[in-house]
């Protein structure tokens, strides 16, 4: 019932990710920071979002004995498939360094301190109700538009800016609750819904950073020299 739920989806959710899900808004403070050097922690951006992954496709092959049938069997597993990054990582760096030279900092000139992002906890939630009556109804209340399934996602980010000596001057924290649908016709499938999630957590924590920054740009610039 789950495999016919998502064939339907697959085929007829018409959201997918398109250049304004993955960009920021580009939306310059009023007090914009001098040129600065965005940093960012790889290794803490892999351990959140997944490096990298397989995907791949397996056959088995068995026999039956000792007159059983196929109830015992000796199987061996090939499997061939293909290396891929995980895209809401890209997304994080190129969100990330954009709102930083578009909106908060003046790209031009000598850098005068760094930049850097991390991310805190992430977590995720179903609400398992649409669900329910999508299998129930089989399918068809989907087909009619009703969506399959919502889901949520929660980011915490954390900014710090430091002089070049690197002296930590400031430090912000945001937390951030996004959600989407899966859902025909309007919403997305999970092959796109949690990196349109990811993207989306991301660009509204950095909007609120943003705004704290320009508050705060002033004495930012005294500590910068």
């Amino acid at each position: 019932m789950k495999k016919y739920l998502l064939l339907i989806l697959l085929l007829s959710a018409c959201q997918s990710i398109n250049y304004q899900d993955v960009n920021p808004n580009i939306n310059p403070n009023q007090n914009k920071l001098p040129a600065m050097e965005p940093m960012i922690d790889m290794y803490n951006l892999e351990a959140v979002y997944t490096g990298g992954g397989y995907a791949g496709t397996a056959n088995n092959f068995g026999v039956g004995y000792a007159n059983r049938g196929w109830g015992n069997w000796v199987q061996t597993t090939a499997v061939s498939g293909t290396q891929y990054k995980d895209a809401r990582v890209n997304d994080v760096i190129n969100i990330f360094n954009k709102e930083v030279k578009e909106n908060i900092t003046d790209p031009y000139g000598e850098k005068k301190g760094y930049i850097s992002l991390k991310l805190g906890y992430r977590g995720e939630d179903k609400q398992p109700i649409l669900a329910l009556l999508s299998i129930f109804s089989l399918g068809t209340i989907n087909l009619l538009g009703f969506p399959a399934d919502i889901r949520e996602q929660s980011l915490e980010v954390e900014v710090e800016i430091w002089n070049n000596k690197k002296e930590i001057i400031k430090r912000y924290t945001a937390n951030v609750l996004d959600s989407e649908y899966v859902a025909a016709y309007y919403g997305y499938n999970d092959s796109t819904i949690y990196r349109k999630l990811a993207a989306d957590n991301i660009k509204h924590a950095l909007e609120q950073i943003r705004k704290q920054i320009n508050d705060d740009a002033e004495d930012i610039k005294k500590n910068l020299k």
